[in-house]
């Protein structure tokens, strides 16, 4: 059950990033914000990467690679969908991602789920749609109508460049088993090639643009320093926290359980805000609650 505890860590860290990430956007194209969480750990990453080689297998750097690959694709669409104008309907929308992973996982990787646990998906998914207002904002017909947006589409965008990435982290981690390995340490190797990867990606796209260094300097100044630096230690943490929790538990679980997270953010809105809570999302956080829970307690018997 260790992976719950480092999914939750994962979440509120996430949270966290995302706010850094969305301030950062206001002032910097999309794909340089997304650079933004690689640069700081590159030496780290290539020193790791240089003393691994030898023990890593062919299809353990593809897994790393096709990991690299879509995190950056899903992180670009996040970024489009805080950028939207309908932000709460790609948010919703990206947050089915725990029903595309499981659809992806039983389509493309064999991976099955016992019904009572796709049970408490759907409901959970429900929940988290609640919870964005979706649902009872504006009537069936807008409900229907906000599937045919550009919000709709980058929120499912993100959603399953995420659900594939996380199932090739899954797999890297299993190739990467080594007995005297923690899943810790496993988890920051990946981590690592995954690094090296997405900055070679980045720098190769700044390169045909022309803007490597013009982009670099506005990371790294004076009015964007402390964002950025915010911004890749939360990123690093919470990418520890999640490539661990991916390799101690189910994919789809722990996305599902990470669904915590716009539970947390009612609830500081409530709390904190002093915000009254909607009707729509009273029923979100009862619905997302309840099938985390069930999900948490049952996962050993599936």
């Amino acid at each position: 059950m260790s992976w719950v505890i480092y999914t939750i860590a994962a979440t509120i860290l996430q949270t966290f990033r995302n706010l850094e990430q969305k301030s950062l956007n206001k002032k910097l194209d999309s794909l340089t914000v997304s650079w933004s969480r690689f640069i700081l750990p590159l030496p780290f990453a290539i020193s790791v990467m240089t003393y691994t080689f030898s023990l890593v297998s062919k299809w353990f750097i593809f897994y790393c690679f096709i990991t690299a690959l879509f995190q950056i694709a899903g992180n670009i669409f996040l970024l489009q969908t805080f950028k939207s104008r309908n932000f709460s309907i790609g948010i919703a929308f990206y947050k089915t991602e725990v029903l595309q992973a499981s659809i992806i996982g039983l389509l493309f990787f064999n991976i099955t789920l016992s019904i009572s646990a796709f049970i408490a998906i759907l409901v959970a998914t429900t929940g988290v749609i609640f919870m964005s207002g979706l649902v009872l904002n504006g009537g069936s017909k807008k409900f229907i109508q906000s599937f045919c947006n550009k919000s709709a589409l980058y929120g499912l965008l993100t959603g399953f460049c995420f659900s594939i990435s996380a199932f090739n982290l899954k797999f890297a981690s299993e190739a990467l088993s080594i007995p005297e390995y923690s899943y810790v340490k496993i988890a920051v190797i990946i981590l690592m090639w995954v690094i090296c990867f997405q900055n070679i990606f980045f720098t190769v796209v700044k390169l045909c643009q022309n803007r490597l260094k013009k982009d670099l300097r506005s990371l790294v100044s004076l009015e964007h320093k402390y964002t950025f630096l915010k911004t890749s230690i939360l990123s690093f943490c919470g990418s520890v926290c999640w490539f661990t929790a991916f390799g101690l538990g189910k994919v789809v679980y722990v996305k599902a359980v990470g669904q915590i997270e716009l539970v947390i953010a009612v609830a500081v809105s409530y709390l904190v805000l002093k915000e009254k809570l909607k009707i729509s999302e009273i029923i979100g956080i009862i619905l997302t609650s309840g099938s985390i829970l069930w999900l948490i307690f049952n996962t050993n018997h599936d």
